[in-house]
C-alpha cells in the first residue's frame, strides 16, 4: 500500500535524481508521438470512466428512492438491491480506471521501457472500463426489471 501511495512523489535525494532524469531525457520525434498517444488514451478512459461514475451514482439513486417509494415485494426487492450492489461494485471498478499514474525516474532513465509499460496501463485500465460498463449495463437491467414487476399486469 504504501509505494502505491508514495508512487511519483519525489523528497530529499531522490527528488534530485528524478529532475536530473528528466534534464537528461531528449525524446526523439517517433517517441514523442508514442508518448503523446498513450497519454491520450488514458486522458480519453479517465473522462469516460468520470462519466461511468456519473450513471453510477444515478443508478444507486434511482435504485435507492425505488426501494424506498415503491412497496416490496420479494422479486423486486431481490432485483432492485441487485441493482444497487452491481451499480456500486461498476464505480469502484471505475475508480481503479481514474487512477494517477507518474512517469517514474526509471522509467525516465530507460526510455525504451517507458512505452511497455504505459501501454500496460492503458491495457489494465482498458479491461476495468469495459468491465464497470458491462456490470453497470446489467444493474440498469436490474433495476428495469425491478420497476417492471410493480406494473399492473407483470
Amino acid at each position: 500500500m504504501r509505494s502505491w501511495l508514495r508512487q511519483g512523489i519525489f523528497q530529499g535525494p531522490r527528488s534530485r535524481a528524478h529532475l536530473e532524469a528528466l534534464k537528461r531525457l531528449q525524446p526523439e520525434p517517433k517517441d514523442m508521438y508514442a508518448h503523446d498517444y498513450l497519454y491520450s488514451c488514458l486522458s480519453v478512459l479517465d473522462s469516460k470512466a468520470q462519466v461511468l461514475l456519473a450513471y453510477d451514482g444515478f443508478l444507486v439513486a434511482a435504485a435507492s428512492v425505488v426501494l424506498t417509494v415503491l412497496p416490496g415485494g420479494t422479486g423486486s426487492t431481490a432485483l432492485l438491491v441487485a441493482a444497487l450492489v452491481a451499480s456500486g461494485l461498476s464505480g469502484a471498478l471505475s475508480l481503479t480506471v481514474v487512477s494517477v499514474h507518474w512517469t517514474d525516474t526509471y522509467d525516465l532513465e530507460h526510455p525504451n521501457e517507458i512505452f511497455p509499460r504505459l501501454l500496460e496501463v492503458r491495457n489494465h485500465r482498458t479491461l476495468s472500463y469495459r468491465f464497470s460498463w458491462a456490470i453497470a449495463q446489467v444493474a440498469s437491467l436490474l433495476l428495469v426489471c425491478g420497476v417492471l414487476v410493480h406494473l399492473p399486469g407483470w
